[in-house]
């Protein structure tokens, strides 16, 4: 019973190995993505029209706060399927491109939303509750990340290009 065991356990890491390697990747474009765009985004903030619109929105109501939270997501969204479309139609390129761009904008407004929205967004117990979710599964995938070896190493090669290209 305990070698069917212990064939079991090495199963399971073999099976979900490239998984482990998806989510590393995952997490690290996700990491320096958020980084650079938070940067861009505050230095945006600076802008007189836009922080004028910036403490608007921290002063929202909760249901405001929520309208403006999902609105990134109602305009970007589209884009993210016609940059798709794109590529399944043999136009990689532009499509890569729509795709990308999207994202990359998508990740920096809702990272400047969120924070701006968050206090309103938590009166909402049904948000209290999806927020406390997902930040405990994100911390898990991440404290097993950070305890793999190939995870740090990979976190500082990103460390390195990012002083290289000065992010």
């Amino acid at each position: 019973l305990t070698r069917m065991k212990a064939r079991i356990k090495v199963l399971t890491k073999l099976h979900f190995a490239p998984l482990a390697w998806v989510l590393a990747v995952f997490f690290l474009i996700e990491e320096v993505i958020w980084d650079w765009t938070a940067k861009q985004m505050e230095r945006l903030g600076t802008v007189r029209a836009i922080n004028f619109v910036e403490s608007k929105i921290s002063k929202a109501t909760p249901y405001w706060a929520l309208f403006i939270f999902a609105l990134p997501s109602l305009i970007l969204n589209p884009a993210e399927i016609i940059g798709m479309k794109a590529i399944s139609s043999g136009h990689w390129i532009i499509g890569g491109l729509v795709f990308v761009i999207a994202k990359i904008v998508g990740m920096a407004l809702f990272a400047r939303i969120f924070n701006l929205t968050k206090p309103a967004l938590l009166q909402f117990k049904w948000f209290v509750w999806i927020y406390t979710k997902v930040m405990l599964y994100r911390n898990r995938i991440h404290e097993y990340l950070d305890n793999w070896v190939a995870y740090q190493n990979m976190k500082l090669r990103v460390k390195e290009l990012k002083k290289v290209f000065t992010f």
